[in-house]
């Protein structure tokens, strides 16, 4: 009995390792803004699909748990989303991935006042990874560039 257990351990230690490799592998990916497309055009507000392209350089598998974003205009915030699903990036290659946010009018029109009153306006994304261990959730800030 106690050889089934130290094996059954084994097994699940060395599939928790190789699970956690995967979920830090994410760290050395690069995230890039691809698009965005509106539809449900409403009196308040706009659904918006933004797509994003994962480059994975590592040697593994990287898995995402989770991405949560907020968009940035003159830093202020502009829109937040998530994705909300995991996403299994190949090793040395790259995946595209879509999220859906819904984007108030009136958080638009305070960005463009303040674009017009400091006659500048700045873009930024900033983001955070989630991954999920034994030892529970891991985040981390994550740089998304806008091409």
């Amino acid at each position: 009995m106690n050889k089934i257990l130290i094996v059954v351990c084994s097994v699940m230690l060395i599939v928790s390792c190789s699970a956690i490799k995967q979920r830090m592998a994410i760290k050395e990916c690069k995230f890039t803004f691809l698009s965005a497309s509106a539809h449900d055009f409403t009196f308040s507000d706009v659904k918006v699909d933004f797509d994003l392209k994962a480059q994975n350089p590592n040697d593994v598998d990287a898995i995402l748990d989770r991405l949560d974003y907020t968009f940035y205009v003159n830093q202020t915030d502009v829109f937040s989303g998530t994705t909300g699903k995991g996403l299994k990036i190949p090793a040395g290659k790259s995946e595209e991935f879509t999220t859906t946010i819904t984007l108030q009018y009136t958080k638009v029109g305070d960005a463009i006042i303040e674009a017009l009153r400091f006659r500048t306006a700045s873009y930024s994304i900033k983001a955070r990874a989630y991954i999920k261990t034994v030892f529970g959730e891991i985040s981390y800030p994550v740089n998304i560039s806008l091409n």
